[in-house]
């Protein structure tokens, strides 16, 4: 008597009906990829499309094929999504995906690790090991076998500063933190000095932390935007003096407004003479201290306590994946680990690795190493420095182009990113200026032939080109002047 066969369960694919479906989609993906300079980089009101197509309609009771599923949701990503990795998207700061690190994110949910503990998932916790270690020489932040340093991969940027300064509280305060919480030994009264300009992820952090806002001392700026370490000095010594606890300086390695770097070692002999933990925000200008002629001014990285980077951004690899690195790892076993019955600490009588659950904030934790381990093997250190250095290039030939044309006003210049606006001679008024340039913005990225983005700096509303892009041509930078200005110019008929 034969065995009958078991039905395949609805989400299950034999081998060969998988190949067909992958083969398709791939082949679907390749000519996006093929074409994508010649697309817009969005197209409008593709919310309200995808809401139309999608319907609103309950789940359905019986399900679709295979084929079916993959060709709708694939034509309506490919057609209706704003794509980042368009040559001109310059918005906000988001890498170009490379496509390597789209075939790791597939071979990745193939393998679907759970990255928690060495023993649930072997292979990929040393992946990530090696990593995180080839992102700190990446950053020229200490990873030899002699130093303490390490680290673990995140989210992105925001839960790699939050991680930062979790280490920081415990570091400062013991132990007995985690029992008695901000009462313990005047805790509530800690104070972290940042600028204007730092991310506000800051006020998500000491939210979360129980701190609040009021903990944020605001230090001022010089005329580029950078940390005035007088101002910091002067800060710190007036809050000690009215008892408060002076915890973290968060220095920027490339503000997200304009790419200023703070003076990095000098705050970090101000944290030193202090003993305050040194955090560099670095989400996304750290990575550009891999290129020569910006290596000099990110030289204080090596210095900080810890350190917050994203790999979604200048390492152009797909979302998502953030690094968060510290002189000493052991700040994060501190801050993060805990005792239970049901992880193993043993495998075969030889002591396991700390496992990556013990030293952040997830438990369960996917396999995000991968496409990174992938980038970082296939580009090395020269191919980065290569590409993030292009891109710097390319910002500062677009300041230059701007400041050609006399109705252009070209503000500012750092890292890859040019803020500018248009200013004819006749019109003085700022407030005109700036409600003006919002429109020419706005007409900008609804013609989708560009997408940048906007800064605010020093109460200019400014037009702000992040390049944070391995496609971007120089073609495309010098189109960009002419393209406002006719816009501009409809607008003054």
């Amino acid at each position: 008597m034969k065995n009958k066969k078991s039905p395949r369960a609805a989400l299950d694919m034999d081998e060969e009906e998988f190949r067909q479906v992958g083969h398709h989609l791939i082949d679907k993906i390749a000519d996006f990829l093929g074409n994508i300079s010649q697309r817009n980089v969005h197209k409008p009101g593709a919310a309200e499309i995808a809401h139309k197509i999608l319907g609103v309609a309950p789940l359905p009771d019986t399900g679709s094929s295979n084929e079916n599923v993959v060709e709708e949701i694939s034509d309506l990503l490919l057609e209706q999504s704003l794509f980042n990795g368009h040559p001109r998207f310059w918005g906000y700061v988001n890498g170009s995906p490379s496509p390597l690190g789209a075939l790791g994110d597939l071979l990745a949910s193939s393998i679907n690790a759970n990255v928690c503990t060495w023993t649930v998932a072997p292979v990929a916790s040393e992946i990530e090991s090696q990593a995180v270690g080839w992102i700190g020489d990446l950053l020229n932040f200490p990873n030899d076998p002699e130093c303490n340093s390490g680290g673990l991969l995140v989210s992105g940027g925001t839960m790699a500063n939050i991680t930062g300064l979790l280490a920081a509280k415990r570091a400062r305060f013991g132990a007995k933190i985690r029992e008695q919480g901000n009462n313990y030994k005047g805790a509530e009264n800690s104070k972290f000095y940042a600028t204007a300009e730092t991310h506000a992820w800051l006020e998500k952090a000491l939210d979360i932390m129980g701190f609040g806002e009021s903990a944020i001392h605001r230090i001022s700026t010089d005329e580029n935007l950078r940390m005035d370490v007088n101002a910091l000095q002067e800060a710190i010594n007036n809050d000690l003096k009215q008892g408060f606890i002076p915890l973290a300086v968060i220095a920027s390695a490339g503000t997200v407004s304009t790419g200023a770097i703070d003076p990095l070692e000098q705050i970090s002999e101000i944290c030193t003479q202090h003993k305050i933990w040194f955090h560099i925000d670095g989400a996304y200008g750290a990575v550009s201290a891999c290129v020569p002629s910006i290596s000099e001014q990110l030289s204080g990285i090596g210095l900080a306590d810890s350190i917050a980077m994203d790999a979604h951004k200048w390492l152009y690899v797909p979302f998502e994946a953030g690094c968060i690195l510290l002189r000493d790892r052991q700040h994060l076993v501190d801050s993060f680990s805990h005792e239970t019955t049901y992880y193993p600490t043993k495998n075969s009588g030889e002591t396991l690795p700390i496992p990556y659950r013990d030293q952040g904030i997830q438990t369960s934790r996917g396999f995000r190493a991968l496409k990174v381990w992938m980038c970082l093997k296939r580009a090395g250190r020269d191919g980065y420095a290569e590409m993030i250095g292009n891109n710097i290039r390319q910002a500062e030939r677009l300041y230059k182009k701007v400041a050609e044309y006399p109705e252009l006003e070209a503000v500012s210049h750092g890292l890859s990113i040019t803020t500018f606006r248009y200013r004819p001679a006749e019109v003085q008024n700022d407030k005109f200026l700036n409600q003006l340039n919002q429109k020419i913005l706005s007409s900008l990225q609804e013609e989708a032939w560009a997408y940048p983005s906007h800064a605010w700096v020093n109460g200019k509303y400014l037009i702000r080109v992040c390049i944070t892009n391995f496609r971007t041509t120089d073609q495309d930078i010098d189109e960009l002047p002419e393209k406002v200005l006719s816009i501009a110019h409809k607008y003054l008929q």
